[in-house]
């Protein structure tokens, strides 16, 4: 009760009286759905088998920040990972699909769910979902039932051990730290979690709902929230404030949650170094790199990369295969991600070779 009071007086601080009134109305709604809906047994059964699962292993969430792009995401080939939203993007710069997958906001879900359904849940061993969200939007009308896909209770804002009843709390971060925790996961490394958000030109509906009027800074691809989509403002210092309480929540249950991500604004979590958490060769990374999606697609090796590369360094000219160095390479990437593929980072460097 007192989450549910905390959240609407910010509702009232930061939207007006109005809004509150139409969310009560939403909530209102909620409650009569799930007493009309009852027990859905067989979701509760299957959750209740995933409890534990993976215990004692780790796994990587990864949000969806500009950050991304300075990692070597060719890493987590044989890791457990959990995406989300828009995160399908990035599919085919990666050797590896996520484990788990995961969208909690109800504007995403009205805009993508035809993708979501088409492209993602055939490709993913897990998704989680909320049945019925705050704003009454019925996630199970636009989601497909299938095998892989679990529904999450997200009515209350609150941290929950007893999934699945599962407190978004300002992020799709934090109900996938519930989620991550629930299946028995000890060790939780947070990357792509920036915090930090440059302006962006958007139509705003009220304080929570905006529409991008140009392309997207703040996540990993331009295209991600880029014009004409709809979503909601990052309010950070609430997100922070639900940081700090998933800590709090978790630590002395004995799970442990990293930041293991580069730069940012994310302080809650204490910091490790990504690349301190694997141990690969020269002739190992290459071979990862090899695997990525959209070189096996062109049927091309990362050795060939190397060995035809050229080193770009000024120009809008670009030949079918270069390389530029690290820093370079993030700025290139928004400007160039319709129409290369980029691979990297390795040795400092980022490839880019011309989509087919």
């Amino acid at each position: 009760m007192k989450s549910l009071v905390r959240k609407g007086i910010s509702t009232i601080q930061n939207d007006g009286l109005k809004v509150f009134a139409m969310r009560m109305g939403h909530y209102g709604m909620v409650k009569l759905k799930r007493m009309s809906r009852g027990k859905d047994a067989d979701n509760l059964k299957r959750w209740a088998d995933l409890k534990d699962i993976h215990k004692g292993k780790r796994v990587f969430i990864i949000g969806n920040a500009p950050s991304l792009n300075k990692m070597p995401l060719y890493f987590l080939k044989d890791e457990y990972t959990m995406g989300f939203n828009r995160f399908n993007l990035m599919f085919e710069r990666l050797n590896w699909l996520p484990s788990f997958y995961m969208v909690t906001d109800d504007l995403v879900i009205k805009d993508m769910h035809q993708q979501i359904n088409e492209e993602i849940l055939p490709k993913v061993p897990y998704a989680f979902f909320p049945d019925i969200h705050p704003s009454n939007v019925e996630f199970d009308k636009y989601i497909d039932h299938r095998e892989n896909v679990y529904w999450l209770n997200t009515d209350r804002p609150e941290f929950r051990a007893d999934l699945p009843k599962c407190g978004i709390n300002k992020t799709v971060v934090n109900a996938a730290i519930q989620v991550a925790a629930y299946l028995g996961f000890s060790d939780i490394y947070l990357i792509g979690v920036d915090m930090s958000f440059a302006d962006q030109k958007v139509k705003k509906m009220n304080s929570r709902n905006w529409e991008a009027d140009e392309h997207d800074p703040n996540h990993f691809d331009p295209r991600y929230f880029g014009k004409g989509r709809k979503y909601h403002n990052p309010t950070v210092h609430e997100m922070i404030e639900k940081f700090e309480m998933g800590r709090e929540f978790y630590t002395p249950r004995g799970v442990r949650i990293h930041n293991a991500g580069v730069g940012g604004k994310l302080e809650v979590f204490p910091r490790v170094d990504f690349t301190s958490l694997f141990n690969f060769d020269d002739n190992t990374k290459i071979d990862l790199l090899t695997a990525v999606s959209g070189l096996q697609d062109m049927g091309i090796t990362f050795n060939e990369v190397l060995e035809k590369a050229t080193h770009h360094t000024t120009g809008d000219k670009y030949p079918e295969m270069f390389c530029v160095d690290g820093e370079a390479g993030i700025t290139l990437i928004s400007k160039l991600i319709e129409t290369y593929l980029p691979v990297g980072e390795y040795n400092g460097k980022y490839y880019f070779v011309k989509k087919k």
